[in-house]
């Protein structure tokens, strides 16, 4: 195979790292899913161009030790040979400097996405089945409402804030969670981050499937409750 696949690949991979977080990032509100395609197939585009580039890399190890093995230690063809060995780590690591530096361009116009804290050591009460999912109270003094292990949990004090038409609103947007499998989206997008924490591209990608899957839980309550009592819920809420 062609080490000249290696710097095309690893072109590709700047290119998504460095243009998805520049022209993605605060679009796609009106169709998040469309939006959750396009920045997974871009991640996914991104990791098999790498995976290729180290293939070719590794293979071109043999190819150089085959070489070597049937030139002439000293002559011209096996000097020639070794120094063509090295040109495709030398373009993994000029690719390498390359994405860091496009990353320290970035990284001043991303912003930084709210994220809800874990729940932890939090006391849970049944509260009722809501159009086949178990819905349970949690005792909390914020208005909060979450998807956890496949029931919605809502807080003590959003049960108090909230009518009964808005405590429908905000089931339903979480039960559009689940539908949407936003929960296991983003754990995807989070390990994304975690074998690549150095890309700003990758907590990008983190920070807009939040958003995206919030839009789209949204675009689902509203297929269910008028979207005046949707907007009234929602502001009620830091988030939803």
């Amino acid at each position: 195979m062609s080490p000249l696949i290696i710097p095309i690949a690893l072109e590709w991979v700047i290119l998504v790292t460095t243009a998805a977080p520049l022209i993605f990032v605060g679009r796609f509100s009106k169709t998040p899913r469309l939006g959750l395609v396009l920045w997974f197939g871009a991640f996914l585009s991104s990791g098999l161009a790498t995976l290729l580039a180290l293939g070719v890399a590794v293979s071109s190890i043999f190819e150089t030790y085959q070489k070597l093995t049937s030139a002439p230690l000293g002559s011209s063809g096996w000097l020639l040979t070794l120094a063509i060995s090295f040109a495709p780590w030398l373009v993994l690591a000029i690719s390498g400097i390359a994405l860091a530096l496009a990353n320290q361009r970035i990284e001043p116009i991303l912003s930084n996405a709210r994220t809800l804290g874990p729940m932890l050591d939090a006391s849970l009460q049944p509260l009722m089945t809501f159009h086949g999912h178990k819905v349970a109270r949690i005792e909390l003094p914020i208005m909060v409402a979450a998807v956890s292990r496949g029931q919605i949990l809502v807080s003590s004090n959003a049960l108090n804030a909230l009518s009964e038409a808005e405590l429908d609103a905000v089931l339903w947007h979480e039960i559009g969670h689940l539908s949407g499998r936003h929960n296991q989206l983003k754990q995807l997008a989070g390990f994304v981050r975690t074998l690549s924490p150095w890309m700003v591209a990758s907590q990008a990608l983190v920070n807009e499937v939040h958003r995206l899957a919030e839009f789209d839980a949204d675009r689902f309550a509203a297929k269910h409750v008028g979207p005046e009592i949707l907007s009234a819920t929602r502001s009620k809420f830091i988030s939803l």
